[in-house]
Protein backbone atom coordinates (compact mmCIF):
# COMPACT_ATOMS: atom_id res chain seq x y z
CA UNK A 1 0.00 0.00 0.00
CA UNK A 2 1.05 3.77 -1.11
CA UNK A 3 2.28 5.00 2.56
CA UNK A 4 1.08 8.41 1.07
CA UNK A 5 -2.27 7.50 0.96
CA UNK A 6 -2.07 6.50 4.96
CA UNK A 7 -0.85 10.04 5.42
CA UNK A 8 -3.01 12.39 4.35
CA UNK A 9 -6.35 11.23 6.90
CA UNK A 10 -3.89 10.49 9.69
CA UNK A 11 -2.56 13.90 9.18
CA UNK A 12 -6.18 15.25 8.89
CA UNK A 13 -7.19 13.53 11.98
CA UNK A 14 -4.28 14.61 14.20
CA UNK A 15 -4.65 18.47 13.22
CA UNK A 16 -8.54 17.79 14.13
CA UNK A 17 -7.47 16.94 17.46
CA UNK A 18 -4.89 19.18 18.11
CA UNK A 19 -7.30 21.86 17.28
CA UNK A 20 -10.15 19.71 19.51
CA UNK A 21 -7.81 20.14 22.44
CA UNK A 22 -6.92 23.72 22.09
CA UNK A 23 -10.57 24.64 21.76
CA UNK A 24 -11.06 22.96 25.05
CA UNK A 25 -7.68 24.11 27.04
CA UNK A 26 -8.57 27.84 25.70
CA UNK A 27 -12.05 27.07 27.00
CA UNK A 28 -11.24 25.81 30.59
CA UNK A 29 -8.62 29.08 30.89
CA UNK A 30 -11.13 31.25 30.40
CA UNK A 31 -13.28 29.83 32.99
CA UNK A 32 -10.23 29.74 35.34
CA UNK A 33 -10.16 33.55 34.63
CA UNK A 34 -13.91 34.34 35.01
CA UNK A 35 -13.66 32.67 38.89
CA UNK A 36 -10.43 34.35 40.03
CA UNK A 37 -12.19 37.68 38.53
CA UNK A 38 -15.30 37.36 40.63
CA UNK A 39 -13.67 35.83 43.48
CA UNK A 40 -10.07 38.29 43.38
CA UNK A 41 -10.90 41.28 41.59
CA UNK A 42 -8.78 42.35 38.60
CA UNK A 43 -6.33 44.17 40.85
CA UNK A 44 -5.27 40.30 42.12
CA UNK A 45 -5.67 38.65 38.82
CA UNK A 46 -2.34 38.18 36.92
CA UNK A 47 -1.74 35.88 34.09
CA UNK A 48 0.96 34.03 35.78
CA UNK A 49 -1.90 32.80 38.47
CA UNK A 50 -4.46 32.32 35.36
CA UNK A 51 -1.67 29.75 34.46
CA UNK A 52 -1.32 28.00 37.49
CA UNK A 53 -4.77 27.63 38.25
CA UNK A 54 -5.58 26.69 34.63
CA UNK A 55 -2.66 24.05 34.71
CA UNK A 56 -1.04 25.78 31.96
CA UNK A 57 2.49 27.71 31.10
CA UNK A 58 2.51 31.12 31.07
CA UNK A 59 3.19 31.63 27.33
CA UNK A 60 0.24 29.07 26.57
CA UNK A 61 -1.96 31.83 28.18
CA UNK A 62 -0.15 34.55 25.79
CA UNK A 63 -0.21 32.57 22.82
CA UNK A 64 -3.84 31.62 23.29
CA UNK A 65 -5.18 35.02 24.78
CA UNK A 66 -2.71 37.85 24.49
CA UNK A 67 -2.45 40.26 27.49
CA UNK A 68 -4.33 40.70 30.88
CA UNK A 69 -6.21 43.68 29.10
CA UNK A 70 -6.92 41.04 26.13
CA UNK A 71 -8.69 38.78 28.48
CA UNK A 72 -10.87 41.35 30.26
CA UNK A 73 -11.74 42.60 26.89
CA UNK A 74 -13.07 39.40 25.64
CA UNK A 75 -15.09 38.65 28.83
CA UNK A 76 -16.80 41.75 28.53
CA UNK A 77 -17.06 41.27 24.74
CA UNK A 78 -19.02 37.95 25.52
CA UNK A 79 -21.32 39.71 28.48
CA UNK A 80 -22.42 42.26 25.73
CA UNK A 81 -22.79 39.32 22.98
CA UNK A 82 -25.14 37.54 25.81
CA UNK A 83 -26.80 40.77 26.47
CA UNK A 84 -27.28 41.10 22.51
CA UNK A 85 -28.57 37.68 22.31
CA UNK A 86 -31.35 38.16 25.08
CA UNK A 87 -32.73 41.60 23.91
CA UNK A 88 -33.22 40.30 20.70
CA UNK A 89 -35.34 37.75 21.36
CA UNK A 90 -38.70 38.72 20.49
CA UNK A 91 -38.34 42.46 22.47
CA UNK A 92 -41.84 44.31 23.49
CA UNK A 93 -42.86 46.35 20.85
CA UNK A 94 -44.43 48.79 23.23
CA UNK A 95 -41.51 51.99 24.98
CA UNK A 96 -42.63 51.36 28.15
CA UNK A 97 -42.43 47.49 28.41
CA UNK A 98 -39.16 47.41 26.10
CA UNK A 99 -37.79 49.30 28.73
CA UNK A 100 -38.54 47.10 31.59
CA UNK A 101 -37.02 44.38 29.51
CA UNK A 102 -34.10 46.02 28.76
CA UNK A 103 -33.42 46.51 32.18
CA UNK A 104 -34.75 43.31 33.62
CA UNK A 105 -32.61 40.90 31.45
CA UNK A 106 -29.85 42.61 32.27
CA UNK A 107 -30.37 42.44 36.32
CA UNK A 108 -31.37 39.10 35.80
CA UNK A 109 -28.13 38.61 34.12
CA UNK A 110 -26.26 40.30 36.81
CA UNK A 111 -28.58 37.99 39.49
CA UNK A 112 -26.96 34.72 38.07
CA UNK A 113 -22.76 35.74 38.92
CA UNK A 114 -23.06 39.25 40.88
CA UNK A 115 -19.86 38.74 41.44
CA UNK A 116 -18.40 37.67 38.42
CA UNK A 117 -19.98 41.05 36.52
CA UNK A 118 -19.45 43.08 39.22
CA UNK A 119 -15.59 42.52 38.81
CA UNK A 120 -15.78 42.11 34.80
CA UNK A 121 -17.27 45.70 34.48
CA UNK A 122 -14.98 47.36 37.02
CA UNK A 123 -12.18 45.80 34.96
CA UNK A 124 -13.63 46.71 32.02
CA UNK A 125 -13.94 50.88 32.81
CA UNK A 126 -10.21 50.26 34.66
CA UNK A 127 -8.86 49.60 31.53
CA UNK A 128 -10.88 51.91 29.30
CA UNK A 129 -12.84 49.22 27.61
CA UNK A 130 -16.01 51.43 27.33
CA UNK A 131 -14.24 54.75 26.23
CA UNK A 132 -16.59 56.14 23.57
CA UNK A 133 -13.33 57.74 20.76
CA UNK A 134 -12.41 54.04 20.41
CA UNK A 135 -13.77 53.11 16.97
CA UNK A 136 -15.89 49.94 16.88
CA UNK A 137 -15.39 49.53 20.54
CA UNK A 138 -17.85 48.31 23.37
CA UNK A 139 -18.93 51.66 24.11
CA UNK A 140 -20.69 51.96 20.61
CA UNK A 141 -21.86 47.96 20.76
CA UNK A 142 -23.32 48.64 23.95
CA UNK A 143 -25.35 51.55 22.83
CA UNK A 144 -26.70 49.71 20.55
CA UNK A 145 -28.75 47.62 22.63
CA UNK A 146 -31.06 50.88 24.03
CA UNK A 147 -31.40 52.25 20.45
CA UNK A 148 -34.61 53.94 19.58
CA UNK A 149 -36.59 51.57 17.32
CA UNK A 150 -37.96 52.71 14.41
CA UNK A 151 -41.18 51.66 14.51
CA UNK A 152 -41.53 54.09 17.43
CA UNK A 153 -41.44 56.76 15.16
CA UNK A 154 -43.53 55.24 12.14
CA UNK A 155 -46.43 54.73 14.59
CA UNK A 156 -45.89 58.33 16.01
CA UNK A 157 -45.26 57.13 19.83
CA UNK A 158 -42.49 59.31 19.35
CA UNK A 159 -42.35 62.45 17.70
CA UNK A 160 -39.04 63.08 16.18
CA UNK A 161 -38.16 66.16 17.54
CA UNK A 162 -35.31 65.11 19.26
CA UNK A 163 -32.85 63.03 17.25
CA UNK A 164 -32.80 59.62 18.07
CA UNK A 165 -29.03 59.05 18.49
CA UNK A 166 -29.89 62.03 21.26
CA UNK A 167 -31.89 59.75 22.90
CA UNK A 168 -30.05 56.78 22.61
CA UNK A 169 -26.82 58.52 23.93
CA UNK A 170 -29.05 59.45 26.81
CA UNK A 171 -30.42 55.77 27.56
CA UNK A 172 -27.19 54.70 27.52
CA UNK A 173 -25.90 57.09 29.60
CA UNK A 174 -28.74 56.50 32.43
CA UNK A 175 -27.45 52.45 32.11
CA UNK A 176 -23.69 53.05 32.37
CA UNK A 177 -24.01 55.62 35.44
CA UNK A 178 -26.19 53.28 37.45
CA UNK A 179 -24.37 50.39 36.25
CA UNK A 180 -21.01 52.17 37.97
CA UNK A 181 -22.87 52.80 40.98
CA UNK A 182 -23.69 48.90 41.59
CA UNK A 183 -20.09 48.20 40.51
CA UNK A 184 -18.86 50.55 43.10
CA UNK A 185 -21.41 49.30 45.71
CA UNK A 186 -23.49 52.40 46.14
CA UNK A 187 -26.67 50.45 45.30
CA UNK A 188 -27.74 47.06 44.69
CA UNK A 189 -29.51 45.12 41.86
CA UNK A 190 -32.59 46.68 42.96
CA UNK A 191 -31.90 50.34 43.08
CA UNK A 192 -30.00 50.00 40.06
CA UNK A 193 -32.93 48.29 38.31
CA UNK A 194 -35.22 51.39 39.54
CA UNK A 195 -32.50 54.52 38.96
CA UNK A 196 -31.96 53.10 35.36
CA UNK A 197 -35.72 52.56 34.28
CA UNK A 198 -36.48 55.72 35.57
CA UNK A 199 -33.66 57.12 33.76
CA UNK A 200 -34.93 55.45 30.55
CA UNK A 201 -38.89 56.69 31.00
CA UNK A 202 -37.41 60.26 31.47
CA UNK A 203 -35.40 59.87 27.74
CA UNK A 204 -38.62 58.46 26.08
CA UNK A 205 -40.98 61.04 27.43
CA UNK A 206 -38.60 64.00 25.86
CA UNK A 207 -39.42 63.06 22.78
CA UNK A 208 -43.31 61.07 23.52
CA UNK A 209 -46.96 62.06 22.01
CA UNK A 210 -49.46 63.59 24.22
CA UNK A 211 -50.41 59.69 25.03
CA UNK A 212 -47.16 58.06 25.77
CA UNK A 213 -45.79 60.70 27.60
CA UNK A 214 -49.16 60.44 30.22
CA UNK A 215 -48.34 56.83 30.00
CA UNK A 216 -44.80 57.41 30.90
CA UNK A 217 -45.30 60.05 33.53
CA UNK A 218 -47.68 57.19 35.36
CA UNK A 219 -45.21 55.10 35.18
CA UNK A 220 -42.47 57.17 36.58
CA UNK A 221 -44.65 58.40 39.46
CA UNK A 222 -45.35 54.89 40.20
CA UNK A 223 -41.74 53.82 40.27
CA UNK A 224 -41.54 57.05 42.96
CA UNK A 225 -44.16 55.64 45.26
CA UNK A 226 -42.29 52.32 45.35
Amino acid sequence: MDINIMKKPLNALGNKTRQVNKKLRRERIFNTAKRLIATKGLEYFTVNELANEAGVTTPTVHNLFGKKSDIIKELVSELIEQMQGVFLDNPPSDPIENAKFFIGNMVSAFEKNTNFYRAALMSAEQVNLFDPRIPNGLFQRAQQLAAPRKEWYESGLFLGNIEPSTIMKRVHDSNRLGRLDWVNGYIDLNQYRHQVLESILLAYASDANPELYARLSKEISLLNSL
